[in-house]
């Protein structure tokens, strides 16, 4: 760390606040955050992180230029502003609920896109995820998983309907089984869903 240097603080309310540190003690550093809403504030070294000037918005956060908790969020928040809802970790898919339809984000016309192309080659995608596994299944000649997790409303129950939209487009034309496997989703949600304090249409089973 050094004087004027681009950080993040930590923040009880907001989580981490941008600024740049413009004192530096033995064990405290001063932190004049940037919005200028916010008074100067101390902060132990443990509650300080390295920040990069440019605004991020990075497919990978592997590419960031410092690998924080507090960097890899700004990217994951400057992507979602732009309707960017997806981001790699690697080969990790970090997926945030719109909450809003985007337009042709799954078009016939996108799962064509990402058939048979590299993690990485296209912005990152639940398709990308899909077709990985589908190639590895089919060179490797091994099982393939793909995990969906995240708290009640992140949005799995749409990650996995897609997922098995590709999966199928992927095997075949979509014929009477693929059809079929799609179609059972809305029968199940109906008997299988309910409601939460946090999800109207929160799925209480497995799939």
């Amino acid at each position: 760390m050094w004087d004027s240097q681009l950080v993040w603080a930590r923040d009880s309310q907001a989580g981490y606040i941008q600024g740049r540190i413009t004192e530096m003690g033995a064990h405290e550093y001063e932190v004049q955050p940037e919005d200028n809403k916010h008074p100067k504030r101390n902060c132990i070294p443990e509650d300080i992180f390295p920040s990069c000037e440019a605004v991020s918005d990075h497919d990978d956060n592997c590419e960031l230029m410092f690998l924080n908790e507090a960097t890899l969020l700004d990217n994951i928040k400057n992507r979602y502003y732009k309707d960017k809802i997806y981001t790699y970790v690697a080969n990790i898919l970090i997926a945030v609920n719109p909450y809003k339809e985007i337009r042709d984000l799954y078009a016939k016309t996108t799962i064509k896109r990402y058939n048979g192309k590299s993690l990485g080659e296209l912005p990152p995608h639940v398709y990308a995820i899909a077709d990985k596994a589908i190639r590895d299944m089919r060179v490797l000649k091994l099982s393939q998983s793909i995990i969906v997790s995240g708290e009640s409303g992140a949005g799995k129950t749409e990650s996995t309907k897609y997922l098995l939209r590709y999966l199928c487009d992927a095997a075949s034309a979509a014929g009477p089984i693929e059809t079929k496997i799609l179609d059972a989703n809305p029968i199940l949600e109906a008997f299988g869903n309910a409601k939460t304090t946090r999800n109207n249409n929160s799925s209480r089973f497995g799939k």
